[in-house]
């Protein structure tokens, strides 16, 4: 019998910081990730998740407007939401917060250990 990994997506538009999470994560959870926001939203429509990760700063749209779309969506299981970002002074950002459209924040760069147990705090 197979252990249940939680699956979860990040969304950033920066490629290392997928692979890294991947690599890093792959026995943790069932990892899903993209730099292209739409095709987050369309996976989360399918597809329950536990986690969604993403960046704050990426050129198509904010983390926080990402994280607005996924609010709007309903999905049948309300993943935990988690930004990883290197700038968590934008007030976009405070007000996310604020309006619980982020369940947690971690700053940039993060280390396995640092976001794993962040993780497990949620």
């Amino acid at each position: 019998m197979s252990e249940h990994k939680p699956a979860v997506i990040y969304l950033d538009d920066e490629e290392i910081n997928l692979l890294l999470f991947r690599e890093m994560f792959k026995k943790d959870f069932e990892v899903y990730t993209t730099t292209r926001p739409e095709e987050a939203l369309e996976y989360l429509k399918n597809n329950d998740v536990e986690f969604v990760f993403t960046d704050q700063r990426m050129p198509v749209m904010t983390g926080v407007e990402f994280l607005r779309e996924l609010h709007e969506l309903k999905v049948s299981v309300a993943p935990k939401k988690v930004m990883i970002s290197g700038h968590a002074a934008e007030g976009e950002v405070s007000e996310a917060i604020e309006k619980n459209l982020i369940d947690r924040f971690i700053d940039k760069p993060w280390t396995y250990e640092g976001l794993k147990s962040a993780i497990s705090t949620i």
